[in-house]
């Protein structure tokens, strides 16, 4: 283990803060004198610093996993929505000037619009393809499955649940699908034949009127259902030590960041319970950020899953857990590259 080294992402080292003029925003760098930053955007109505703080670390460790030189980074936009479309407006205009010579790249995260982010494209150096919904989401879907497969064995006949009831878990679902899992929940609806299209299609345009209600039985949590993986990440924090205390499959793959707490890692190692690093499940996507120039669909497709198996690979499976193991080798690269690494870690 790294001496000195701690975890908590309310518990971070102070990174680098640069307010954007007009637009009530701020951006953080993790690595303040990294060459190039990237990471997400946000808006609500208060963005606060600390949330921000911990999606920048973990994707300093993502880039990290993957032996990237590039830093996190996090912004957000706290605007009353009245006056949202003005502040993110202003957001993408000043931000360039408030960086001065600095190279931060930004995602539309929640609340925010591709389309609203159109100023700061002349500057990207990201590939197109890695803004294509399609595409980012395919790489996002088999990083994590190609994550579950690897902690469980083949898929095919795995009973599998998932956090949530939303476009991305559906996308999800029909992945796992479509290499032979069985997907047994999702969010608070339950099947115990597992969901098809139909289902998913169903579920997709339902509502409260009985004329096309959800399929299957309406479940206090999903994830209580009987399964060997479980697949988690509807919001940052999903599962508590509480809600890990229930979980009935004995493999945790995050599909989105910071979607386990540092208790709940805690619960997972007393049950025996195996919890897969988020910021390396995750990753697939960053794949197409800066692709090889010669590289299709498909290429991309292979290498997500090859990367972020190849991490796991890496990791010697001892006593610490996954997730610990994760950072270690993270730090490791890190260290071939900074003098002293950041404070906390994205847990």
């Amino acid at each position: 283990m790294v001496p000195g080294r701690s975890g908590g992402s309310g518990k971070l080292a102070p990174v680098d803060y640069i307010s954007v003029p007009d637009s009530g925003g701020f951006v953080l760098i993790d690595l303040p004198d990294a060459p190039q930053a990237a990471g997400v955007v946000r808006w609500a109505r208060k963005i606060l610093k600390d949330g921000a703080a911990g999606l920048a670390r973990s994707m300093t460790y993502s880039f990290a996993a993957l032996e990237l030189q590039v830093s996190g980074a996090s912004a957000g936009i706290s605007a009353d929505a009245k006056v949202r479309d003005e502040s993110v407006a202003a957001f993408a205009n000043n931000l360039p000037g408030a960086l001065g010579d600095r190279s931060v790249l930004l995602d539309a995260a929640k609340g925010v619009a591709e389309a609203d982010l159109a100023p700061l494209r002349a500057s990207d150096t990201r590939d197109p393809r890695y803004f294509d919904p399609d595409v980012a989401g395919m790489l996002a879907d088999e990083g994590v499955l190609a994550s579950a497969a690897w902690a469980h064995g083949p898929l095919a006949g795995a009973r599998v649940t998932i956090d949530g009831a939303g476009e991305p878990e559906l996308r999800l679902a029909r992945a796992a699908i479509a290499v032979g899992a069985t997907v047994v929940a999702l969010g608070n609806h339950h099947l115990a034949d597992g969901f098809d299209e139909a289902a998913l299609s169903t579920l997709a345009g339902s509502t409260d009127d009985a004329t096309d209600a959800p399929p299957g039985e309406v479940v206090d949590d999903g994830l209580h259902v009987e399964a060997e993986v479980a697949l988690v990440g509807a919001k940052s924090n999903s599962v508590d030590h509480r809600r890990m205390e229930q979980i009935v499959a004995a493999v945790v793959v995050p599909y989105g960041r910071l979607a386990v707490t540092t208790r709940a890692l805690a619960v997972a190692a007393r049950a025996d319970r195996r919890v897969l690093p988020d910021f390396v499940t995750v990753a697939g996507p960053l794949v197409a950020a800066w692709p090889a120039e010669s590289s299709d669909t498909d290429s991309l497709r292979d290498e997500a899953r090859s990367r972020v198996v190849s991490v796991l690979d890496g990791l010697p499976g001892g006593d610490d857990g996954l997730v610990l193991e994760a950072c270690v080798a993270a730090e490791a690269y890190l260290s071939t590259r900074r003098d002293e690494l950041p404070f906390g870690r994205p847990i």
